[in-house]
């Protein structure tokens, strides 16, 4: 995510916290206590994506090494078996063509490479296991094929997860920005008579600047950031490709 986004969550924070300290100028069940509770549920909504967000990245990264760990294991195993049936059609010229190792490096016709390996292979098992595979090696190959297919689903829906939340991040901040048009008028109606608490609206609604310290909520008002939130928003949306 942009820094810019990550300012326009800070500015919500100080604009929630603004309504808390003043929460006597805002009557409870008025339209401005409704908003800034309001702003507060997106606040809250933009910290729960956040972490899915963070969540999702971390397990695609983890996706990216899984997936090729379990790529390398099926492409070993399919070796194993095109190798070995080139001796087996020594004695059985006709099956040479059905043990070729697939060119293209896409996932699907390695997968696709390993279905056919390990069905053509199972009625001819006594022959490759006497040549010195495992009796086991059909089974290795259709667990290892599982396992990669377990590798490429998982990636998916982390991205997945990704995605959604960087895409619900936004919506959050949009849906925001709509309150405060309505907060703008509220607030400056009901403090414009004092000017300290006018400024002080100003400075919290302001996207660029952050609050000197002692300038911004009164005392009493909840912390103005959540470090770990700020944090991943300036990490959201790293994941590429």
């Amino acid at each position: 995510m942009k820094s810019l986004d990550v300012k326009k969550y800070n500015m919500l924070v100080r604009v929630r916290d603004y309504g808390a300290a003043r929460a006597d100028l805002f009557p409870p069940g008025s339209l401005g206590a409704r908003t800034f509770t309001e702003i507060g549920t997106v606040v809250d909504r933009l910290n729960a994506s956040v972490t899915s967000e963070r969540s999702g990245r971390r397990a695609a990264r983890q996706g990216v090494v899984s997936k090729a760990a379990a790529r390398a294991g099926l492409r070993r195993a399919l070796e194993a078996v095109s190798r070995t049936a080139r001796g087996v059609a020594l004695d059985t010229p006709d099956i040479l063509g059905r043990f070729h190792m697939p060119d293209a490096q896409k996932d699907h016709e390695l997968a696709a490479a390993a279905r056919q390996f390990a069905d053509e292979a199972t009625p001819l098992a006594a022959a490759f296991v006497a040549h010195g595979l495992p009796e086991s090696f059909v089974a290795d190959l259709r667990g290892a094929l599982a396992t990669f297919e377990r590798a490429i689903g998982g990636r998916a829906l982390a991205r997945e997860t990704h995605v959604g939340a960087r895409a619900d991040i936004a919506a959050a901040l949009d849906l925001a920005f709509e309150m405060l048009q309505r907060l703008d008028a509220i607030v400056e109606n009901r403090v414009g008579g004092d000017p300290s608490a006018l400024a002080a609206w100003r400075l919290a609604r302001n996207v660029g600047r952050t609050p000197a310290k002692g300038g911004g909520a009164p005392a009493g008002a909840a912390p103005s950031a959540v470090p770990s939130t700020v944090a991943a928003l300036g990490n959201a949306g790293s994941l590429q490709g």
